[in-house]
C-alpha cells in the first residue's frame, strides 16, 4: 500500500467515526442517515491521489436519496441491482460560504495533522450538509429542483423527474414529459437512447394505469 493510499484510508477512517456521531454511517461505498420516511441523507467522499503537488484530497458530495423515487426508477428501467445513487446531490463546497468546489488537502508527511483536517471535513458535512438534506427531503422539493436542474444533471433528471411526478399523483405531467423526451431521441440507437425507451415505455404504461384508477 502506498503512503498516499494509507494516508487517505486513515483520514477517511477519522471522517467515518466523526460522521457516526451524528448518525451518518457507511453503506457500501457511501454514507447515509435517516432524514424522513423513505428519505435518506447521502454522503460520498471523492478521493484524489494524483495531484501534481504530491498531496491527496477529499471532496465530499452531499445529497438526498428518495427511496420511493429510486426504487421506481430502477423498476421502470428494468435495472435491478443498479448501484444506489442520490436523487439530488451537490459538492459540499457550493453549500459553504465559499460557494465553489472545495477539496480538503492532506500532506503525506509525518508531521501533518491529518486527524484535525479530517475532523474539519466531518464538521463541514454536519454544518452545511445536514441542513441541505433536511431542506430537500420532501417530494415537492425534489420536483422543484429537478425541474430547474438544480442539484442534478439532465441525464439523471430525465428519469427522476417524471417518476417524481407519478409519485405526486401527476400522471399527466409525467406522461407529457416522457413523451417529449422520447420524441427528442428521434432515430438514435445508442445505448442511452435504447435504455430510455425501455424506461419511457414502462413509465407511460404506469401513467395510464394511474389515470384509470
Amino acid at each position: 500500500m502506498s503512503e498516499k493510499t494509507k494516508l487517505l484510508n486513515e483520514a477517511v477512517g477519522v471522517i467515518e467515526r466523526e460522521l457516526a456521531v451524528f448518525g451518518i454511517r457507511k453503506s457500501r461505498s457511501f454514507y447515509t442517515c435517516a432524514i424522513d420516511r423513505n428519505v435518506s441523507g447521502w454522503v460520498g467522499l471523492n478521493l484524489t491521489k494524483s495531484r501534481s503537488d504530491g498531496r491527496v484530497g477529499i471532496n465530499p458530495i452531499v445529497g438526498v436519496r428518495n427511496e420511493s423515487v429510486e426504487s421506481l426508477v430502477e423498476r421502470l428501467s428494468k435495472q435491478a441491482g443498479a448501484r444506489p445513487a442520490a436523487t439530488l446531490s451537490i459538492s459540499l463546497g457550493y453549500l459553504m460560504p465559499e460557494k465553489r468546489y472545495l477539496e480538503w488537502l492532506f500532506e503525506p508527511e509525518p508531521t501533518f495533522d491529518y486527524v484535525s483536517e479530517a475532523k474539519k471535513v466531518a464538521a463541514a458535512i454536519e454544518v452545511y450538509g445536514l441542513p441541505f438534506m433536511k431542506a430537500n427531503a420532501t417530494l415537492g422539493a425534489v420536483i422543484e429542483n429537478l425541474e430547474h436542474l438544480r442539484f442534478s444533471f439532465k441525464e439523471s433528471a430525465v428519469y427522476r423527474l417524471p417518476v417524481a411526478y407519478l409519485l405526486a399523483g401527476k400522471a399527466d405531467l409525467a406522461a407529457k414529459y416522457v413523451s417529449g423526451q422520447l420524441e427528442a431521441l428521434g432515430a438514435r440507437q445508442d445505448d442511452a437512447a435504447l435504455q430510455y425507451r425501455v424506461f419511457g415505455t414502462a413509465l407511460l404504461e404506469e401513467a395510464m394505469e394511474q389515470v384509470k384508477q
